[in-house]
């Protein structure tokens, strides 16, 4: 019997506020038209009047900032207190860091260089408990003011870890903190999905000792509520971009097919109807047509669909093995997983199949998910020998490895950017 999950609302934890910027600061101008590169940025340390022994410290906080920024993949970041200069740094980030009894206010300021005239001026408050969120807010305001898009400090990751025959959901944010267990069935948990608010986790389960079913439970934690328990597969379930409907993969008819069903598991809607195998639904961000897996002509192939399920299309033609598509926030580019002899590697393309290009490969790549700002891809590989997260910023570099609290993890999820109101 399915159960609906009740509404669950969450408090603001946090207020960001603008302050007045220094006298001419409405003028200042960074040129961030540097073809290829990242704007190269200087980070000082916080100050702050007093901090105790066991209060989060001026210097942490500063650390933590000076990494989201350097994970952004906007910037290019140097650390005053490791002794390194400014160079030719266009701005620098300072603030003041004060602590009154469980209460926190961090003023984050951003300067040109070398004149070193205001461009920005953010005061947030929180409490001790959340000092993180704090930093976070103000690295994701820093992008936000360079490149018009907030940053992803404040997003989160769910993913799966394996513990022994077991795997468990967890939650954590993007940089490793807070690392949170969602569920303790010992059982078998299995590719979770974001609602669009980022409130709400789908997920399938084993739990129970049954077959796959899909379940729901909200990022916070609680209770996991069932939303389709039908007869046989229950699997790969994904909310439309609004919210109101979830594509899933369903084999209730006697064939592993797409359906479509609304945000509490009714109504199904049959989207495919082939002898063959079809899994693995993503959606396009307009909600109007969803990728997915489709062994029709062989071997497992991406597909694109209109979202009633005519004008299938195959998605490329030039490679043999094929799977787990993503579609970027933008809806300009796809990612999917293609077989090597190593295992998988994970490509990137145009919406319509063109500009096919391998951006990860080395070890076995899987499940690839884009960051909420499309910047970024975050996936498991085993290219150091055990299952981990890893995040690619497309742009340069080799993949970054993510700490998980030594949990070997898998099938990461990344949310959409979090409402100050809907963060943990």
């Amino acid at each position: 019997m399915r159960t609906r999950a009740p509404a669950l609302a969450a408090c603001a934890l946090l207020i960001a506020s603008p302050l007045a910027a220094a006298q001419g600061g409405r003028d200042v101008r960074i040129d961030i038209s540097k073809a290829g590169g990242r704007i190269r940025i200087h980070c000082e340390l916080l100050t702050a009047p007093s901090v105790g022994a066991a209060e989060p410290t001026p210097a942490t906080a500063a650390e933590v900032l000076a990494n989201d920024l350097d994970h952004s993949a906007v910037f290019a970041v140097s650390r005053a207190w490791a002794g390194q200069e400014p160079g030719d740094a266009q701005a620098v980030v300072s603030g003041q860091w004060m602590v009154s009894g469980r209460t926190i206010r961090l003023t984050g300021e951003v300067h040109d260089l070398p004149a070193r005239r205001s461009i920005m001026v953010r005061e947030y408050r929180g409490t001790i408990d959340n000092w993180r969120l704090l930093v976070h807010r103000f690295a994701d305001d820093v992008v936000l003011q360079f490149t018009g898009e907030p940053g992803v400090a404040c997003s989160r990751l769910a993913f799966v870890a394996s513990e022994g025959r077991n795997k468990e959901l967890y939650v954590m944010d993007f940089d490793g903190a807070g690392l949170q267990a969602l569920t303790a069935d010992r059982s078998i948990a299995l590719s979770p999905s974001w609602s669009y608010d980022g409130s709400l986790i789908l997920f399938t389960s084993y739990r129970g000792g049954g077959g796959p079913r899909i379940y729901v439970i909200h990022s916070g934690g609680g209770k996991a509520y069932l939303i389709s328990g039908r007869p046989g597969l229950n699997t790969s379930a994904t909310y439309s971009p609004d919210g109101r409907e979830i594509a899933c993969t369903l084999s209730q008819d006697g064939n592993s097919e797409i359906y479509r069903l609304d945000a509490r598991g009714e109504s199904p809607h049959r989207l495919t109807d082939n002898s063959a195998i079809d899994t693995s639904p993503a959606w396009s961000p307009t909600g109007r047509e969803i990728a997915f897996t489709s062994d029709r002509d062989g071997t497992p192939q991406v597909y694109v669909m209109d979202r009633e399920g005519g004008n299938v299309r195959r998605l490329t033609y030039d490679l043999s093995y094929t799977d787990s598509p993503a579609w970027s926030p933008k809806g300009d580019r796809i990612a999917f997983v293609n077989r090597s002899a190593g295992g998988f590697d994970i490509y990137v393309c145009l919406a319509d199949g063109r500009g096919l290009k391998a951006v990860v490969t080395g070890g076995s790549n899987e499940n690839p998910r884009w960051s909420p700002d499309g910047r970024h891809l975050v996936f498991a590989s085993n290219r150091d020998g055990e299952s981990a997260l890893y995040v690619s910023d497309l742009d340069d570099g080799s993949p970054r490895r993510l700490t998980t609290g030594g949990l070997h993890a898998m099938s990461p999820a990344w949310s959409p950017f979090i409402p100050a109101a809907n963060s943990p």
